[in-house]
């Protein structure tokens, strides 16, 4: 083809060019997958549907679509044109609630099968929660709080990002208890699934926990939720670990604990590859029974990601390692750290 072409004349090219024309202008830029729309759809509706002139359906083709009014439903889906109500996600997964502000404009790439966030633009964060959360440069875009949530506390978050008191939840609940002593509760955990876990709203999911069971939303409002597994996921594949000097524990090294702040409180130190940015996570322990159990050697932190009939999915670390995607009995009462 090329070969032929180079060896036209000017008139020639000319008439190649004329019949080729039309039929760019007709392919305009939202026939080929592009386009921008408005979608109006409330905010409590999860099935987002937008009007696109000429848009036709393209895999791999970005769209862009403007939200007037936010998105807080989990697993929302987006249909343009009524070409089929396809999954929204981000960073692998299904868009959870709360991510996207009314007026946000929002750049998607269509797999095949789902709609994946490449952008937000006009994402904005109250500036008066700028000191409780730290941005690590992640992929996604979501923000991490400095410190645990504590229901003792005004602002819902624990006093210090470096000590172990906060308030405690076993899974799926937004009801926390906090410890009376550095050993007990008033609150009684059990011992199992069977126990006073039985009560609670939490025992009968069998999903992932939505926003109504989201501790972070309940007590701190929006944009705050928990985080899911894949959030941990994403954290923990962009940091290195590091000591209390800021030098980088070796990945061959099992135990990633270090001390921090004037009473040396143990846990463990991100640094985000990305930006250098850092969080805590202290050794807050458990609730088992009445006791507070591990205070000081081991951290847990559920996720809002179901595990099992019996258990829920989250972050433990202690001397032995660290594992973002671990799993407990739903019944345990382990500390909370919030996301937007």
């Amino acid at each position: 083809m090329l070969d032929f072409i180079i060896t036209q004349t000017d008139a020639q090219l000319q008439a190649i060019l004329n019949k080729i024309q039309p039929l760019a202008e007709s392919n305009d830029m939202a026939t080929l997958g592009f386009g921008y729309g408005v979608c109006i759809t409330d905010a409590g509706d999860g099935a987002k549907t937008v009007s696109i002139p000429n848009y036709i359906l393209q895999k791999n083709a970005p769209v862009s679509v403007q939200f007037s009014h936010p998105i807080n439903t989990d697993g929302a889906t987006l249909n343009i044109n009524a070409r089929g109500a396809k999954p929204i996600y981000v960073a692998g997964s299904a868009l959870q609630g709360g991510l996207v502000k009314a007026g946000c404009t929002v750049t998607f790439v269509y797999d095949g099968s789902h709609y994946n966030i490449v952008a937000i633009e006009g994402l904005e964060r109250p500036s008066s929660q700028s000191d409780l959360f730290v941005d690590m440069g992640l992929p996604s875009g979501l923000m991490w709080a400095k410190r645990n949530i504590d229901i003792s506390q005004p602002d819902g978050f624990a006093a210090s990002e470096y000590q172990y008191e906060c308030t405690f939840f076993s899974w799926g609940n937004t009801e926390g208890h906090n410890p009376t002593s550095t050993s007990a509760f008033d609150y009684n955990w059990g011992s199992a699934n069977d126990g006073p876990y039985t009560e609670t709203p939490g025992s009968k999911l069998t999903a992932n926990a939505g926003l109504s069971h989201d501790a972070a939303r309940a007590i701190l409002g929006s944009p705050w939720r928990d985080p899911s597994t894949d959030d941990f996921a994403e954290l923990f594949a962009n940091i290195d670990f590091i000591d209390y000097n800021g030098d980088v524990i070796p990945s061959a090294q099992t135990n990633k604990l270090t001390t921090m702040g004037p009473n040396h409180i143990q846990g463990i130190r991100l640094r985000s590859k990305i930006n250098g940015n850092i969080i805590f996570f202290p050794c807050s322990g458990y609730g088992y029974g009445q006791s507070w159990s591990n205070r000081g050697s081991d951290g847990y932190y559920w996720s809002r990601s179901l595990g099992s009939q019996t258990n829920g999915r989250g972050l433990s670390f202690y001397s032995g390692g660290v594992n973002p995607q671990d799993y407990g009995s739903r019944f345990y009462g382990f500390a909370r750290r919030a996301v937007q």
